[in-house]
């Protein structure tokens, strides 16, 4: 029997091709769930669903309205909600002194105001069901630093504080609620982001070798939503052990960049 056979599954951040939210779209769909994706990419969505054949709802999770009405949409058509995953997410980059009060905003607005509605409407599907699994996917610099993230990791480690709330306040209804915190991520968007020799600084400080994929992202989420899971409130650190040491400082980054340059001249 596959591990999520039956299960109704809601993944939000499915909207650009390669991403998380798509790959663990593609691995609930492969061990039996019926999957909604959602997002605020309408264009993205709709491409994913002619694809795997997925339900593309599409929604701003940083409105309230638009994620209860999500999910509501969900359960009216579905009957009910079994999983719950919010892999939505928006970056930054920037001084702690130059961070702007708009960037602030937008991380929490995204982050942590998104994740707080999308449990808030999760919750209230799955309490009238009997139960169900919320996954938040985070990332390990809400418990590692990592310079001149600031907005973004304190936004990352207020979803995670949550998230652990709602695992003591609602688990005698049979709601699990865990988070899946990653390290760097190999995706079509980190590609374009590392220059060369980046990719080096961040594999010194992983014990495994390499950086994640959105594969390993994905399989650890398919145990959290899974019934084999008898675990809540718990962050599940999917970095090849990078959150065992840290990561590497701007200047690390940017000697690494340097000598990459100097090798291909």
């Amino acid at each position: 029997m596959a591990k999520l056979d039956g299960k109704i599954a809601l993944v939000m951040g499915a909207t650009r091709a390669g991403n998380m939210g798509q790959a663990i779209a593609r691995r609930f769909q492969q061990e039996g769930a019926t999957v909604v994706v959602s997002g605020r990419g309408a264009d993205g969505l709709r491409q994913f669903a002619q694809e795997t054949g997925a339900i593309a709802i599409p929604c701003d999770v940083s409105s309230r309205e638009s994620v209860f009405a999500l999910v509501d949409a969900v359960v009216a058509k579905h009957g009910r909600l079994d999983v719950a995953v919010n892999a939505a997410a928006t970056g930054q980059y920037g001084g702690f002194e130059e961070t702007s009060e708009a960037e602030i905003d937008e991380m929490l607005s995204i982050i942590f105001k998104g994740g707080f509605f999308f449990m808030q409407a999760a919750v209230g599907a799955m309490r009238r069901r009997g139960g169900g699994a919320i996954v938040n996917i985070s990332s390990a610099v809400a418990t590692i630093m990592f310079e001149n993230h600031a907005a973004y990791m304190g936004a990352k480690a207020g979803l995670e504080h949550v998230t652990r709330t709602v695992a003591n306040e609602f688990g005698k209804y049979g709601i699990r609620a865990n988070t899946v915190s990653p390290g760097l991520t190999k995706t079509p968007m980190l590609d374009g982001f590392l220059a060369p020799g980046m990719e080096d600084a961040f594999l010194k400080e992983v014990p495994l070798g390499r950086l994640n994929t959105v594969d390993d992202v994905a399989e650890a989420t398919l145990f959290a939503a899974s019934d084999a899971c008898f675990m809540t409130g718990q962050t599940f650190h999917v970095t090849g052990g990078l959150t065992l040491r840290r990561n590497p400082t701007s200047a690390e980054i940017g000697a690494a960049i340097e000598t990459a340059a100097a090798a291909r001249s």
